[in-house]
């Protein structure tokens, strides 16, 4: 996607942060882009208004996954899932304010499916959360003797945040053999630019499928070696001096600005990216803007979102992106050359040259420091008590079962499952009020009460963490380890998201309001850690569930399981992981 670019702009355009909103401003990339439609702007607080855009005009998407035997995205043949036809799928494009809705058909002959847009808080619309075993049984898929049509489930939900995410399945591992997809939704920002150029998407890959090597991951340290990286579907591969597949390539304007928008959809890969000879300016972290910053190398954590702005400074020529996966953690094949090309002439096919200093990255894999993650709209933590106390502690260790040889994540020791046939969203609709230990559910019920939560893990692993309703408020965040009596939290405008790391022997303290009823999944967004049970589900108001859903929304429940358990009984589907 390309902004126009604006007429009468010449030379060279500092990339500056941007004034305070005029009152009645309206959205421009260049000259007002704190601005949005004359009402809500920068400093609107999105978490409690926004534009309510006609839903008659909703953003429609037909989507169908299908297995496709032979694709070669690295230039390797292998068989894939795909949305479309595609890898990536196609991008969810909406402004801040719309209702977005996704029919999705399951074209699958023996599997089952569900779709979760990632970071989408589904105020009033937790049916919609996408998660088989959580707020939906699986799609079914065909040939079965269900009713015709009962492999699709429409998803709607309205676009209260702006900013760049990514949808992606909730069923086993199927994300990373080729099921995601990004999302775009347009609204303010905290600096100026001129062309958008849309979603850059890193992923990792393997030769073989992913589901082929789910038991393989839990006997063998919780994971298997990642074979290569893609940059929006695409890179090259080299075995035996014999080179395939092919470059991602962009092109920039000379002397303009260019809003990128990176999104890690990996498995098992954190990077580290830059642009040779260039800067980038970061304007919003997740889907939460914050005040820009300029570094020339990024670290983004699996599932995490940077909308960056690069100025084309450069004099011509070609450049590398180079997205660099980080050795201390994930199980990757050595020397992974995943880079992308730059090019400011589209007719100049020359291959860039490595620049004279070239950018150092590391091998660590800790997040951006929070002091540069500072949100533009402030909100600032005035009800923490000055004796801080930790309402959750969730310590998540790694579990080897030496009779079945297959490991899995206990959090205090119970290990997670949640059954794909009945979900905790039916659970609570059938007014169930015992729940099995293994579901890991945490009741929060009282009305817009404040919730701290600390989650660590066996010292010396590192983990991206995902909260699946809510952006977190990061109240503090370390690679030592958490210590009660001297921690003292951050409460003036934290950072928000809803994707930050543990490293090492550390630790992660977050903040949510429990403001939006519903069954929200934590987890660890490692595709392996969330298959073999490193996950908990926060019930939230679960008496308002029910008012919340429409008729509609409960028929479609019910009916999708009742579906789903036929479907699984003839095709002798049997549930192999912890259900998310």
């Amino acid at each position: 996607m390309s902004l126009s670019s604006i007429a009468g702009v010449l030379g060279l355009l500092a990339a500056g942060v941007v004034a305070a909103p005029t009152p009645g401003c309206l959205f421009d990339p260049l000259t007002a882009p704190e601005c949005w439609d004359g009402v809500f702007n920068l400093q609107s607080n999105y978490y409690t208004e926004g534009p309510k855009n006609d839903p008659a005009k909703a953003r429609v998407y037909d989507f169908k996954l299908t297995n496709i035997t032979q694709m070669s995205p690295d230039g390797v043949p292998r068989s894939v899932l795909a949305i479309n036809g595609q890898i990536p799928g196609p991008t969810i494009f909406a402004n801040w304010g719309d209702t977005v809705i996704v029919n999705l058909e399951n074209g699958l002959d023996n599997a089952g499916t569900a779709l979760h847009f990632h970071g989408i808080r589904q105020n009033n619309t937790v049916g919609a959360d996408g998660v088989g075993s959580i707020t939906q049984c699986p799609i079914p898929g065909t040939g079965s003797s269900i009713p015709a049509g009962s492999n699709k489930l429409t998803y709607k939900w309205v676009a209260t945040q702006y900013g760049t995410s990514w949808y992606h399945s909730h069923y086993g591992v199927q994300a990373w053999d080729g099921l995601f997809g990004p999302i775009v939704i347009q609204g303010p920002a905290s600096a100026k630019y001129q062309h958008d150029l849309g979603a850059l998407m890193l992923s990792d890959w393997t030769h073989r499928t992913s589901e082929s090597q789910v038991e393989e991951a839990a006997l063998f340290g919780g994971g298997v070696p990642i074979n290569n990286g893609l940059i929006n579907g695409t890179n090259v591969y080299t075995k035996d001096g014999v080179t395939v597949g092919k470059r991602f390539e962009m092109v920039f304007k000379a002397n303009e600005l260019h809003r990128i928008r990176l999104v890690n959809t990996a498995m098992d890969t954190m990077y580290k990216v830059s642009f040779d000879n260039h800067e980038m300016q970061v304007i919003s972290a997740d889907f939460v803007s914050i005040k820009p910053f300029t570094t020339k190398v990024l670290s983004i954590a699996i599932g995490q979102r940077y909308d960056v702005i690069v100025n084309a400074s450069a004099s011509g020529g070609n450049h590398w992106f180079r997205a660099v996966p980080m050795l201390d953690c994930g199980q990757h094949d050595a020397d992974l050359d995943v880079r992308g090309i730059v090019r400011y002439d589209a007719n100049n096919t020359a291959p860039p040259a490595d620049p004279e200093t070239p950018p150092t990255f590391g091998s660590d894999c800790k997040d951006m420091p929070t002091t540069q993650l500072v949100p533009s709209l402030e909100i600032n933590l005035t009800n923490v008590p000055a004796e801080f106390k930790i309402d959750h502690d969730l310590e998540f260790e790694m579990h080897f079962d030496p009779e079945t040889s297959i490991l899995d994540w206990r959090n205090q020791k119970v290990p997670y499952y949640s059954p794909w046939e009945y979900p905790t969203l039916q659970q609570v609709l059938d007014k169930n009020s015992t729940f099995d230990p293994r579901q890991q559910i945490i009741q929060v019920d009282n009305s817009r009460e404040w919730i701290y939560a600390l989650v660590r893990t066996d010292p010396g692993t590192t983990h991206p963490i995902h909260m699946h309703g809510h952006d977190f408020f990061i109240l503090g965040q370390s690679d030592q380890p958490f210590d009660p009596a001297t921690f003292k939290p951050q409460t003036i405008n934290p950072p928000r998201r809803d994707v930050a790391m543990i490293v090492d022997s550390g630790y992660l303290v977050v903040a949510f309001q429990t403001d939006n009823p519903g069954a929200w999944l934590l987890h660890c967004h490692i595709g392996w850690h969330a298959s073999e049970g490193f996950a908990v589900t926060f019930l939230e108001h679960a008496d308002k569930i029910e008012t919340i859903m429409s008729e509609e929304q409960k028929a479609q429940l019910a009916t999708n399981c009742a579906n789903w358990k036929t479907f699984a009984k003839e095709k002798e589907i049997k549930q192999h992981d912890s259900g998310v």
